[in-house]
Order: C-alpha cells, then structure tokens, then sequence
C-alpha cells in the first residue's frame, strides 16, 4: 500500500490501508472482534490436519490445564498413525492491534450506517490509530460530530479530493475523500504511523518465540508439532502479507514447527492456509484439494 500524502499536514507521512468492504455481495461475512473461540479455531484446523492425514485426529489432552509451567503445550492431537503437539495464538499486524480495532468498532464503525444514503458519492473516512487508541469521549457524542461534520464538507468536496476534519468535540481527526460520485456509501480506514510490514514481522517473532521452545519439548517418539496463528484484522492483513512475514521468521530459526496454519478469524466461514508443512513454505506446499485454502464447513473427510 502507498502513503496518502494528505494526511502528512497532520504531522508526517503515514500508511493508508483501505478496509475491505465485507457487506459486498459475494463476500464473506465480517463477524467483528471475538466471534470465534479458540476452541472453534483449533477444532477447523483438527479438521483439516484429518484431512490431509487421511484419519480422524481426537483431541486427547489439554497439557497446559494440567501442567503448571511454561512449556506446557495447549493440546495433543492423535489419530491411527500421527500424532500432533498443538500450540494456539492470535496475531496482530502492530502492538495493540486487537484491542484498538474493538475500540474503534465502538467509536467510529456506527458512522457508517448512520451515513449510509445520506452522502452525495463513494467517500472514504480514515482515522489515526495512535489518536482514536487513546481518545476518551462518549460514543454517541463522537457519532453525532463525526457525521455532522462529514456531511457540512461531503457535499463542497469533487470527486478525489480529500481533508482533515477536526473540532473542538472530537479528541481526534477524521480524514475525508470523496472516491467518485456514484452511490452513497462510506468505508472507514485507520491509518498506522511505521512500517507495517516491520511490524508485522516483529508480532510474528515474538509469537514463535513464545511458541517454539514449547513445541520442542513436546515434539519427540514421532508426536510432530502444529503452530496456529489466529488473525482477525480484515484492513492490515492478508494471508499473503502473514505468509510472507512467517516465512522471514522462519529463516531466522532453527526450531520451526512442523506444521504452520494461518485462521482468518474476520469473516464467516473461517479460511484456513497452510504456510508451512514439513519442508514446504509458502506457494510449495501441496493442496491435495486444488484450493488455495481451506473453508470452514467445507473441509472434505478422506478416510473410510
């Protein structure tokens, strides 16, 4: 994604990541912050592992209920002939990125409906995570400004122009461009200041970090180990953006799991990608069904 120079006058150039319109036709449902369990996220990839394995997998501990240390693995998976160490985490495209897109659910998401045929075109509303993170204001007061605002200047703007809106009610700026004049619709952006990729990068090092040395303990007598990132951020991230990220950490190690699973968590199915099993990354890994990953509900059973 390239910079939105617009957005420099407040106080340097930022990323701008346009948010991905789930309410499209055709598209998967956007479920918002939580709608899956872990249990859920585990239970689709048991799924999957069954079917690349060609037998049911049970669930047949939960070591760290049961264990009290650090290594303690969060399930063992075994069927017939293989056996799985199975360690679980969510994913964040920047620190605190799960708890500022819940915050920003609340604090500017409702806009939307609220602007919805009211608007004289396409327009796109952004807002700066580092300000709306810390922003203290009551919902429905920073709803009513928001829209007020956008509509005073939605009707003066041409078709790509763009400008901050700020007042005294707001603890935060509102970035407004006016895409074309078609429709009436607005999407809603946050802009990150840094290097997303970096910090993407960072987010997954720690992750494996935390995970590995666990896995290892647990991985012997032929028990390989599993690894699942769980990632909700439908604006930030893609399965290709993780994968590429998960494939520079896994240059960096030398107790790399097994097995890698990529769950995006943001939409309803969940997706599943394998990033990595055995010695194949990335693109090299074998999908025995033709997809590119796996859909929740549609994983096909492969033994008798």
């Amino acid at each position: 994604m390239r910079p939105r120079e617009w957005w420099s006058a407040g106080g340097g150039p930022v990323l701008w990541l346009v948010a991905i319109d789930r309410d499209r036709p055709g598209r998967r449902q956007w479920t918002g912050m939580a709608a899956f369990t872990q249990d859920d996220v585990c239970n689709f990839v048991r799924e999957i592992l069954s079917a690349r394995c060609g037998e049911p997998l049970e669930v047949t501990a939960r070591p760290d209920r049961l264990v009290r240390n650090d290594l303690a693995v969060e399930e063992l998976w075994d069927g017939p002939s293989r056996r799985f160490a199975v360690e679980h985490t969510r994913i964040e495209s920047f620190s605190g990125q799960i708890q500022n897109t819940a915050w920003i659910q609340k604090l500017v998401f409702p806009v939307r409906a609220m602007l919805e045929n009211r608007l004289p075109g396409y327009f796109e509303l952004s807002v700066r995570e580092a300000e709306t993170t810390r922003a203290r204001i009551d919902f429905a007061d920073a709803h009513a400004e928001i829209v007020r605002l956008v509509l005073e200047t939605a009707r003066q703007m041409k078709d790509g122009d763009s400008t901050v809106l700020a007042s005294e009610t707001l603890p935060f700026k509102v970035g407004l461009r006016r895409r074309h004049g078609n429709g009436s619709r607005a999407v809603l952006t946050t802009v990150i200041e840094g290097d997303l990729e970096e910090l993407r990068v960072a987010r997954i090092r720690r992750a494996f970090a935390a995970k590995c040395p666990k896995l290892v303990a647990w991985s012997d007598e032929g028990r390989g180990s599993v690894l699942i990132l769980e990632s909700s951020d439908f604006q930030h991230a893609n399965a290709w953006l993780v994968s590429e990220a998960v494939r520079q950490v896994l240059a960096e190690r030398s107790d790399a799991p097994d097995i890698v699973l990529l769950v995006e968590t943001d939409g309803a199915p969940m997706y599943g990608w394998v990033l990595k099993d055995g010695p194949q990354i990335g693109d090299s890994v074998p999908m025995p069904t033709g997809d590119r990953c796996y859909t929740q509900g549609h994983v096909t059973r492969t033994w008798a």
